[in-house]
């Protein structure tokens, strides 16, 4: 899929929890964000939606009936990529006090994508999202998040390797799966192979390592 078939623009939600009877609705914003130029990445989209907050086009309340697991989710870092498990004290404290874990400009700290097969990716928030599962969070539509797609509702892969920064070079749109990155490393080491497939796996190794 090509740049062109966006139509020159991305979507960008806002999706929020919704009380009710059976907690499975959500409030769902949505933003039409155009692109500068032709090579705007995911994250030059969010930034101009954080600057301009885009063109509203829909606002609904949707009913969840295939709910999304938190553990589901693919990370895109590994446990020796989180750099503060005292930030997650911190933040289970706040959601246990009933607040949720919003930016400074009150936006979702978690941001995601979704892939053409429907695969979750967690590309910002790690800590929130750790954080949110400490507190007993299962579900996505327990959480406040954020969501890039095209008006197809998903990213190609050629796209998420922008996630991998400099080191995108090195991968392909077929095995940027086997990786992950992490940013405190040195750059000759931000780069790895994967060792915890999912949000899950990498809940279980601080769960492991650490006493949160």
């Amino acid at each position: 899929m090509s740049y062109s078939s966006f139509r020159n623009y991305r979507l960008v939600k806002l999706i929020y929890p919704r009380k009710s009877k059976d907690g499975n609705l959500t409030y769902i914003s949505s933003f039409k964000v155009h692109f500068k130029k032709k090579s705007d990445t995911i994250y030059d989209t969010v930034e101009q939606f954080e600057k301009e907050l885009g063109s509203k086009i829909k606002e609904t309340i949707k009913e969840i009936k295939k709910p999304v697991l938190l553990r589901d989710i693919i990370n895109l870092h590994n446990i020796n990529g989180i750099k503060s498990i005292n930030q997650i004290r911190t933040m289970v404290k706040k959601i246990k006090s009933g607040k949720d874990i919003l930016s400074p400009s009150e936006l979702p700290n978690i941001k995601l994508v979704k892939t053409q097969k429907s695969e979750w990716i967690l590309f910002d928030g790690h800590h929130s999202l750790l954080s949110y599962m400490i507190a007993g969070r299962t579900h996505l539509h327990e959480i406040p998040y954020l969501v890039i797609e095209d008006e197809k509702g998903y990213v190609n892969d050629k796209e998420i390797l922008v996630f991998f920064g400099m080191h995108s070079i090195q991968l392909t749109d077929s095995n940027w799966k086997k990786y992950v990155i992490n940013w405190q490393a040195p750059k000759e080491r931000q780069l790895c192979k994967r060792e915890q497939n999912n949000m899950g796996e990498l809940l279980d190794s601080i769960s492991s390592f650490y006493k949160v």
